[in-house]
């Protein structure tokens, strides 16, 4: 089954859009992917992971053996590996900007919601929102402590920065804030319920200005995903977001409504700077 989808980009006020997105979608093997790629200092890095990161991913899952009847692969296992992989690249070429990354990953009737920095995937729940994903900001507790751990520092110029630079603890690239800046993404791995009708993923230029509830509920404004996008970045814009701004919105009615009572379970967040 294919799923709908709709993006929608806006420069907002910056000079240059660095902001990069890719889909994917194979019903045949029951997979699809959306994702965002949030670029800061250039839009290099955003433009190799979403051309390497997902392809890594199925490369990999490929060429993993058969399993006995009854034993999963451990699909979040891989991702983390196509995260390092994209950032091993990146610095292998010395790339001094970098990039934050969001994805869902749809595979039969499970999920993989994945990030590193501050982009979000977030789910509409009967009449409520669900994130996903979680941000990772250079104040947060065991952000800060990883950070310092290793040596660096956390300085608050505007808001807390990595190195008084960065605005983000994680990130794809940024060689020269190696190691304090980590590629280790946060992925939580679950299954769908029938109450899950709609999906957004965003980029900081939305959640900055809307909260998860109102940006759920523009997306089901809309007739189609696409006009759901729309009306998420006019009301971020509306809002006051100078930031680039990319929003994808995911029709997810026909993908769970075969689900019946079914509610959605988190059940596993893997992230192994927690040690999850």
């Amino acid at each position: 089954m294919e799923i709908p989808f709709g993006i929608s980009e806006e420069i907002g006020f910056r000079r240059t859009m660095e902001d990069e997105h890719a889909v994917y979608q194979d019903p045949a093997r029951s997979f699809f992917s959306a994702e965002i790629y949030d670029g800061h200092g250039g839009r290099q890095p955003a433009q190799i992971a979403a051309e390497m990161l997902t392809p890594w991913f199925l490369h990999a899952l490929a060429r993993e053996p058969e399993r006995p009847p009854g034993e999963r692969r451990d699909e979040a296992a891989i991702l983390r590996e196509a995260y390092l992989a994209v950032d091993e690249h990146l610095v292998g070429r010395r790339v001094q900007a970098g990039t934050c990354a969001v994805q869902l990953y749809l595979i039969g009737e499970r999920f993989l919601a994945a990030n590193v920095g501050d982009s979000r995937v977030v789910i509409g729940t009967g009449q409520g929102a669900t994130v996903l994903t979680e941000d990772h900001k250079p104040d947060a507790t065991a952000e800060r402590s990883r950070v310092e751990a290793l040596g660096g520092s956390v300085v608050m110029l505007g808001v807390p920065r990595v190195e008084g630079i960065l605005a983000v603890s994680r990130a794809l690239g940024d060689v020269c804030l190696k190691p304090y800046v980590s590629a280790e993404p946060r992925i939580a791995e679950g299954v769908l319920g029938s109450e899950n009708d709609v999906a957004v993923l965003a980029c900081d230029g939305v959640w900055d200005v809307l909260s998860p509830g109102e940006v759920i509920e523009a997306a089901r404004q809309g007739r189609v995903p696409r006009e759901g996008a729309e009306e998420i970045s006019h009301k971020a814009l509306d809002r006051g977001s100078t930031d680039n701004i990319t929003v994808i919105v995911l029709d997810l009615r026909g993908y769970t409504s075969t689900l019946k009572n079914r509610k959605m379970v988190i059940q596993r967040v893997y992230d192994r700077e927690l040690r999850t």
